[in-house]
């Protein structure tokens, strides 16, 4: 890049250039901040955060996972630079329902 480009541009060709070798990526909702910080996001992904793991084998970094309830349910995230700009990824997942035996009766909500 120029050295009078803006953080804005790089991210912005950066992200064209990561999008363009990586489509696999574009599940991601990708936005560029006002410091040129490229930010992807993603919530109820149904890979349970698997897309983390692939920005970090192409990214760098080392993903970190977090989970929230006892079901499994969680996020994970990234903060890395990829060609000088920094990068953070942010994935939000639930966990599988758990399925009731069969013959089971659930019971109406709040009463018991």
């Amino acid at each position: 890049m120029a050295g009078n480009s803006s953080p804005q541009l790089s991210a912005a060709t950066a992200l064209v250039e990561l999008l363009d070798t990586h489509p696999e990526l574009s599940a991601l909702a990708w936005t560029v901040d006002t410091l040129g910080v490229l930010r992807g996001e993603l919530t109820g992904d149904a890979s349970r955060g698997r897309i983390v793991d692939d920005c970090a084998h192409t990214l760098g970094g080392t993903p970190v996972r977090v989970r929230v309830d006892e079901h499994g349910s969680g996020f994970a995230e990234l903060a890395a630079v990829w060609r000088d700009v920094p990068v953070q990824v942010w994935v939000t997942y639930s966990a599988p329902v758990p399925r009731r035996p069969l013959g089971t009766v659930a019971t109406a909500g709040g009463v018991r």
